[in-house]
Formats: structure tokens, sequence, C-alpha cells
């Protein structure tokens, strides 16, 4: 027996109806997908100069703040063309009460409190030399330099006679490694102070180097079009020049 001919028509509409949803389904998800895809390159993209501005900034002013508080050749040594060696100072106390000979109480203010573990001293003491000597004992001595300043008693060793003042430091360096700069305190592993974005290792344009009483600091990323470009700065201590 044969469909009457009204639902036989219902039926073809309702397939072309549905065939045509369908296409505008496909259309529209492909159009979101290369919306989606297109999100995700800008976004990495701009995620991706964005740590490339913030690895510059924090390279520039960590080795600026170390040269800074240093002299070259003494304080600061650049490597093999991909680090520099420092003592890296975190605070200065003065003298501010007399006490036995390996020990002193100081006014102290830093970066951080002095730690016996990995700290050592660089002294002036009254002759107008400066030593190092190593941070044996810290304790707390409150009201000790007046005025109600707390007060700190250093154990020096060896013991410096009449100390006048004293700068914490820490031996580290920095370095441009591993696709990062980074920071190794003393003989602990290089900790990166930046994300993974530099072209680094054997035949890279990314480096640190000596220039007399500054550093020359070499920066080279891989763009997304596979181009590399290097940004070079030249970094002084505030109190040299050129």
């Amino acid at each position: 027996m044969s469909r009457p001919p009204v639902l036989a028509s219902r039926r073809g509409s309702s397939i072309v109806e549905a065939l045509t949803a369908m296409l505008l389904m496909i259309a529209v998800t492909g159009a979101a997908l290369r919306t989606l895809v297109t999100l995700r390159h800008a976004l990495t993209s701009v995620t991706t100069d964005a740590e490339i501005r913030e690895t510059g900034r924090i390279a520039r002013y960590a080795l600026a703040q170390e040269l800074r508080t240093g002299l070259a050749g003494i304080d600061w040594v650049a490597g093999t063309g991909d680090s520099v060696v420092v003592r890296a100072f975190r605070g200065t106390g003065v003298r501010c009460a007399s006490v036995p000979q390996s020990q002193w109480v100081v006014r102290y203010a830093g970066l951080r409190q002095p730690n016996p573990a990995k700290d050592s001293v660089l002294v002036l003491a009254a002759d107008g030399v400066w030593r190092v000597a190593d941070l044996v004992r810290v304790r707390a001595r409150p009201g000790a330099c007046g005025d109600g300043a707390a007060g700190e008693v250093w154990e020096l060793n060896p013991a410096v006679p009449e100390a006048v003042v004293g700068r914490i430091f820490e031996r580290g360096s920095y370095h441009v490694a591993t696709g990062a700069f980074r920071y190794r305190p003393g003989r602990g592993g290089r900790q990166p102070l930046t994300a993974q974005v530099l072209r680094t290792g054997a035949g890279a344009a990314s480096g640190v180097s000596g220039h007399g009483t500054g550093l020359d600091l070499r920066l080279a990323v891989e763009k997304a079009d596979g181009a590399t470009t290097t940004d070079s700065v030249r970094v002084w201590p505030r109190e040299a020049w050129p």
C-alpha cells in the first residue's frame, strides 16, 4: 500500500531540515574551532612576549643590583661567557657597642636576616682595611644600640679587632643557561628566576660577559616565525659611568 502524498512530503521536508541543521552545526562548529585556535595562538604570543620582556627586566635589575654593591674583579667576576660569580651582599651591620674581641654588637639592616649556615662578613676594621670572616653565630640583643633599637651580637672567625662595619654576603653566581636566567646560591643548583624563553647553550647568542666595570648581557629569543632576535645591553654599577 502506498504512503499518502502528504505524509511523504512531510517526511522529505523533515530530512531536508535535519540535513540543513546538521550542515549549519558543522559550519558553526568549524568557525568556533578556528576562532579558538586563533585566540589560543594570540594568547600564546602575548604570554611569550610578556615572558620575554619580564626576563629582560629581571636579568638587568638583578645584575645591576649586584654590580652596584660590589667592585669588579673583587666582589664579582665574569665567568666563561654565560655566568658571573658574585659576593651577593644582603645587609650591613654597624657597630654600636663593645663586647669581647671575637664578638661585636651591631645595628643591622638588610634584605634578610644573617644566616651563619651560608653567610660570610666583609669587615671594615679601625685600621681602614677590609677583611673577610666567617659568621659563626648570631643572637639578638634587644636595646643594645640605644634608643630602644634592637641589636645583634655577631661572632666572627677569625676575630677582627675593633671592627666598625660588616657587610653580610653569600657566595653565588648568575647564569644564562638551560633556557632561562638563573641564580645559583653557593654550591646549590641553578634556580630559574625567569621563564625558559631564551636560546642558550653552545652556539647560542645568549650570554653574559665582563666589560671593564660593567657587564654585557645578551638575551636571544626565538620568535613564533622561527626568527631569532637578540637584546643586548650593557649593565653598569650606579656609581660607574661608561
